[in-house]
């Protein structure tokens, strides 16, 4: 286990976005689409809007409120599309088909739904997210630290991504190390304690990813770890926003990587969770 850790460390730390955008890997030659409509043109069209679908799906919430920041984004796809390559088109009893690749204007879509996502709440407290992950299965207290530091960077990115505003309490996190024998429920309260004379409206993330198993065979290792996240608001006397609970298995032939991208996996994932619950949240507030 302690060789395992050490490996989950040594790598180079992933750029958060490509992770995020599950299709960015592909980029350079366009995402995989397809479309139908009446006409090739109407297909085309459906083709454009339905992979600005896939691909706002993994920057924010998918809602049916014309005034969310997917509603309004998608209503302007063809603002973010770069190109369009048909590849295959034809007719059939619906009507007309194509099929090929379309590249998406990533960087500007992004920046459009920060400015949608920050005017919508300019000044609003609620924006602010103090973040409290701990990392359980560490043989030492320096693993540890910087696996937090590690998930931190993860869930601050995906939440600037959607307009939040990520705090920071040195002095509790710098006191982390002394909940690594409570209980995830013990750490839950011994958070919320921290905050006790703090009205303030904003939001609180508390959890914990624990390395669960690392298994082994003849064709490489298999890592797997649990998550268990909690958010709160804290004006509301800390009323539950939104919670995530699962885990994420990964399989490699490297024992130096497993470890460190499945607890990778586990904070993009568990992120993406947690802040669309937020935004569905302050949505309404």
């Amino acid at each position: 286990m302690k060789k395992f850790l050490s490996g989950l460390l040594i790598a180079a730390t992933l750029i958060f976005i490509g992770q995020s955008f599950a299709f960015a890997a592909e980029q350079p030659k366009g995402i995989p689409a397809g479309g139908k409509g009446t006409t090739e043109v109407a297909a085309i069209e459906d083709m454009k809007s339905s992979t600005i679908k896939r691909v706002l799906a993994q920057i924010t919430s998918r809602s049916d409120d014309p005034a969310s920041p997917y509603q309004q984004l998608l209503a302007r796809y063809k603002e973010f599309i770069d190109s369009v390559k048909v590849e295959k088109k034809g007719n059939n009893s619906s009507g007309a088909f194509v099929t090929g690749r379309v590249v998406i204007k990533y960087k500007e879509l992004q920046a459009e739904l920060e400015k949608i996502v920050s005017a919508a709440h300019n000044n609003d407290e609620g924006k602010k997210v103090y973040i409290f992950i701990r990392f359980v299965g560490g043989d030492d207290e320096t693993q540890m630290r910087d696996a937090e530091n590690r998930i931190l960077r993860i869930y601050n990115n995906r939440l600037k991504l959607n307009g939040f505003k990520a705090a920071t309490d040195d002095a509790t996190n710098y006191k982390l190390s002394q909940t690594r024998q409570m209980s995830f429920e013990k750490f839950v309260a011994w958070v919320q304690e921290q905050f006790v004379d703090d009205f303030a409206d904003h939001t609180i993330i508390v959890g914990e990813i624990k390395m669960a198993q690392l298994d082994q065979d003849d064709e490489g290792y298999t890592a797997s770890c649990d998550i268990n996240i909690r958010a709160f608001d804290r004006k509301a006397n800390f009323k539950l926003i939104g919670n995530y609970e699962g885990s994420d298995v990964l399989r490699m032939k490297d024992l130096d990587r497993v470890g460190k991208h499945v607890l990778e996996k586990a904070a993009v994932t568990s992120s993406k969770e947690i802040t669309d619950k937020l935004v569905t949240y302050w949505q309404k507030r």
